[in-house]
């Protein structure tokens, strides 16, 4: 556990592609609501595309990293963004979510340091329950459920919380996310976190703001069911049941 954590000691990380307007909106609010916030953004959009180019005034507050190479994926960009980072913590983040001053940051670093945590998941509004990850028919199905293993007031330990969270830097670098996974990743990086038996935790009183932002080009790249059948394959499911209770098949 830490002492204690500020601001100073955190990196806020961002992998975007072809959302330069979602980009800039969280940029914007991580500004207003923390103040002089440390972030990298990862940007492996068409040059056209890119964030640094419709918005280089944002853009200017961030270390921006464009890949060599087009769509590297959601993984590797995260990857690259912890990987460049300087301070001993990372908090996570979508593109498309917004900071407001429910996040309390503060009581989020104020409860990572006084639990045993190394993941500490926020709220997505009414979505980024504690979640658990269970398999079913002899292990070959994962099953994706709400539920949470104990509590300590609005602190859940779970499988799985939203994107949005935050974790020791070397933690994050030593599990980091599948690289052959373009999109689909999240289930596949809180798995491989409970085989490696991490704390994972949601603050149940402390919330980002998700506000989908949609774009055709966006759209393309992220709906690409290819990459849930590699996450199931490689961890020897045929198959997944998500939390509404539908199965999605390899």
């Amino acid at each position: 556990m830490a002492n204690s954590i500020s601001t100073s000691d955190i990196t806020f990380c961002i992998k975007t592609i072809h959302r330069p307007w979602s980009c800039h909106r969280l940029v914007q609010s991580l500004r207003e609501h923390i103040g002089d916030p440390k972030i990298n953004v990862v940007d492996d959009g068409k040059p056209e595309l890119r964030f640094s180019l419709k918005y280089p005034e944002s853009a200017a507050a961030c270390q921006v990293i464009h890949p060599a190479d087009f769509d590297v994926g959601v993984s590797i960009g995260r990857n690259i963004a912890v990987d460049a980072v300087e301070t001993p913590f990372v908090f996570m983040l979508d593109d498309d979510h917004v900071v407001t001053s429910n996040l309390n940051l503060d009581r989020v670093c104020k409860r990572f340091a006084a639990n045993p945590i190394d993941i500490l998941g926020v709220r997505q509004g009414s979505g980024g329950r504690p979640t658990m990850l269970s398999k079913l028919m002899n292990g070959k199905r994962i099953w994706v459920h709400r539920g949470e293993t104990r509590r300590n007031g609005y602190v859940a330990w779970c499988d799985m919380s939203s994107n949005a969270f935050l974790a020791r830097t070397e933690t994050i670098r030593e599990l980091r996310w599948e690289g052959e996974l373009k999109t689909l990743e999240h289930w596949e990086f809180f798995y491989r976190a409970k085989l490696a038996e991490l704390n994972v935790a949601v603050a149940g009183d402390c919330f980002i703001r998700h506000e989908h932002v949609e774009s055709k080009d966006y759209r393309v790249l992220r709906h690409r069911s290819k990459f849930r059948a590699i996450g199931l394959r490689k961890h020897g499911f045929h198959s997944m049941r998500m939390p509404g209770g539908g199965v999605v098949n390899v």
